[in-house]
């Protein structure tokens, strides 16, 4: 049975997605770029010590790759990529006559239209689910193109309030993480009466500790 993890995706594996994101892309996209205006340009890379280095997609060896397709019309501006650790596809886009540029579901939220772009677009590995994913990327793209392109300051700034409360939530989660590691390290501190190690490990999150992690603080503290 073969593995189609990411982590162990095969380098034919890999030149067949990327060849269908390509040939998908430019066919469901294609309506969007038909004025002569438009324009339409697609790369492919992967890293390497270099930096990201244009390939062939057979050529890519690396699960670190970046597929790009570029788009303009007179509307919108945006790029639909697929790769990297993820094997993820993302549209980013916004008014061809600013430089604003969001993902396509930060739009469809911004402008109360939640279910028209997918959301669930990571890990990406087989074919049908390619061609699935960028045939609605392409038609959510055509239902919002005009509400993007007059888009009012309201739509932005709920976009990056949103994104606000995102990197809040995010950091309080990591620092929660941080706390727990640090009472369990504490907690062994205290069993060994290392009290000036169990007040370095538990002032920092003394707006986080449990009453009982609070007791072992302060009575670490009387001992110094």
């Amino acid at each position: 049975m073969s593995d189609n993890s990411p982590g162990k995706a095969h380098r034919y594996d890999i030149a067949a997605l990327v060849h269908a994101f390509l040939a998908s892309t430019t066919s469901d996209f294609s309506p969007l770029v038909e004025e002569p205006s438009a324009s339409w340009n697609v790369t492919v890379s992967q890293r390497t010590e270099e930096g990201m280095t244009a390939v062939s997609p057979e050529q890519i060896t690396n699960v670190f790759f970046l597929v790009t397709a570029a788009f303009t019309n007179s509307l919108v501006a945006g790029t639909v990529r697929f790769g990297d650790r993820e094997f993820r596809i993302s549209t980013e886009l916004g008014p061809a006559s600013d430089t604003a540029r969001y993902e396509l579901w930060e739009w469809a939220d911004a402008l109360d239209r939640p279910d028209v772009a997918p959301r669930n677009t990571e890990f990406v590995l087989t074919l049908d689910r390619m061609v699935s994913i960028v045939g609605e990327l392409a038609r959510a793209v055509t239902t919002l193109q005009k509400e993007i392109a007059v888009a009012p300051a309201s739509a932005i700034a709920r976009i990056e309030a949103a994104r606000s409360r995102a990197r809040d939530t995010f950091q309080a989660s990591l620092r929660e993480n941080e706390h727990r590691s640090a009472a369990a390290a504490a907690a062994e501190a205290f069993r060994k009466h290392d009290y000036r190690r169990v007040v370095a490990l538990l002032e920092p999150y003394v707006d986080l500790l449990t009453a009982s992690e609070k007791k072992k603080l302060s009575f670490a503290r009387s001992r110094l």
